[in-house]
């Protein structure tokens, strides 16, 4: 399979293992030369791979990269074997270090079935992501919970060959915080678990391309009133949004795009710390909230290729946070509304496909960061704004198949990162500019007194 870029938060690791060199309040006593031997024995399991090579018997294993010690170097707690081109199975013998909180092997080739590390006793942090695991995922993984003083907390599985069904003995896990299942297409087509509501310390939820089918569950989505991350994306997600979704207090990103989502988007909003909302490729309808002007840490508004209706609400163009907003190849009508841009720093503002009428917003490119404008088969009129002109920042403006009149801001075919213009099927009068003058490498596409042409 091959390797998607790593997509996994870094940092959350990396404090992670800062966390590590506190003192523990369980230690289990191990002598640190044994722990060496062991690791040693696990390295020639794996095939005595290049990338361990610093792991030798004169040298203690807290000095190893791969390896992190506690506080007074005594015992070992995570083994981090990440990109180290890995061919070999996991030795069951990993779990003989009594005290491992971590065991991050991601990003390696590693083949077989899930690894023999059930019996790891202390275990918190397990990353077996973008790997070459087959099988079905063992269903007494609670077995790590019940084994031990510490309950599992990190559950990366993202990437691999997994198959059967969703175990629904994860949602044993109960100190679980965060659980990524992503881009495991083998699995049976499955609903959701609701077994997985009763993880109540549940922040983060990655299920993308996982073969889900069938409904979000309601009851599911009120149990999980940590979640602060939710992506179920690239589905065959069915049935309405539940309700609840957006009143979750903690929520921060929600991707439900490319499902068979239908139905509103549900009108009461409660989810303040919403920054990124992605629920395009759908097949939803009815009207944007008004209530998404409510959401103050608002970044990005993706709702496209859906059956969207009505006016965009204004309050969206007040939100100080907002960066994008797509929600072309939808049946949205009445004007755009004239604050967009003024309020934020506006990146990219997708509008296309739709039934909307009068003016392009004269302030999107305010702050000086638009770098796109796709506003391309509506019913748009009057004059293309002076500003865009003088937006350096623009890499593209796409204006075709609407009804703008009068002269085309000169700056536009001399912008520094233009890359390209498309303004055909409108009536725009005046002349181009000469050849010198075009950013040179510009592709442009235009209509002047009815007649096309193109340009490059």
């Amino acid at each position: 399979m091959p390797k998607l870029p790593f997509l996994i938060p870094l940092p959350a690791l990396f404090l992670l293992l800062l966390l590590l060199s506190l003192p523990s309040l369980h230690v289990i006593s191990q002598n640190l030369d044994d722990e060496r031997s062991i690791l040693l024995d696990v390295k020639q399991q794996l095939g005595n791979p290049p990338s361990l090579q610093s792991w030798n018997s004169s040298s203690s294993p807290c000095d190893w990269p791969e390896i992190t010690c506690n506080t007074n170097n005594s015992t070992v707690t995570a083994m981090s074997l990440s990109r180290k081109s890995i061919t070999q199975k996991i030795p069951a013998r990993v779990c003989e270090i009594k005290n491992l909180i971590v065991l991050d092997v991601s990003n390696n080739f590693i083949p077989g079935e899930f690894p023999d590390i059930l019996n790891c006793s202390k275990l918190e942090y397990l990353l077996l992501m973008q790997n070459e695991f087959v099988g079905p995922i063992p269903a007494d993984i609670d077995r790590l919970s019940r084994l031990r003083l510490r309950e599992l907390v990190y559950l990366f599985l993202v990437q691999n060959d997994f198959n059967g069904t969703w175990p629904t003995e994860i949602g044993s896990l109960a100190n679980l915080e965060k659980l990524g299942m992503a881009y495991n297409d083998k699995f049976l087509p499955a609903p959701l678990p609701e077994e997985f509501g009763a993880l109540k310390k549940l922040k983060f939820l990655w299920m993308t391309e996982t073969n889900l089918i069938g409904g979000i569950p309601e009851t599911l989505i009120n149990n999980l009133s940590s979640l602060e991350h939710l992506d179920l994306a690239i589905n065959k997600l069915n049935g309405p949004i539940p309700g609840g979704l957006l009143m979750s207090k903690n929520l921060i990103n929600l991707y439900l795009f490319n499902n068979r989502l239908s139905g509103h988007i549900p009108s009461s909003i409660g989810a303040l710390k919403l920054k990124d909302i992605d629920l395009s490729k759908n097949m939803l309808t009815g009207p944007i909230p008004e209530g998404f002007g409510k959401l103050q840490n608002l970044t990005a508004v993706s709702l496209f290729w859906n059956q969207l209706s009505g006016e965009i609400p204004a309050n969206i163009s007040f939100v100080p946070t907002l960066e994008t907003f797509k929600v072309f190849s939808n049946r949205l009508s009445g004007v755009l509304p004239p604050e967009f841009g003024l309020h934020s720093e506006l990146r990219r503002f997708e509008v296309s496909e739709n039934r909307l009428s009068g003016e392009l917003p004269r302030h999107l490119c305010a702050k000086g960061a638009l770098i796109g404008v796709v506003a391309s088969n509506n019913h748009l009129s009057g004059e293309v704004p002076k500003s865009l002109g003088s937006c350096r920042s623009l890499i593209t403006i796409q204006l075709t198949n609407n009804r703008f009149s009068g002269e085309i801001p000169s700056g536009i075919w001399t912008s520094p990162g233009m890359v390209w213009v498309m303004l055909g099927g409108n009536s725009f009068t005046g002349t181009l500019p000469v050849d010198k003058e075009f950013k040179k490498g510009i592709r442009l596409t235009f209509k002047f007194s009815n007649s096309d042409s193109t340009s490059q």
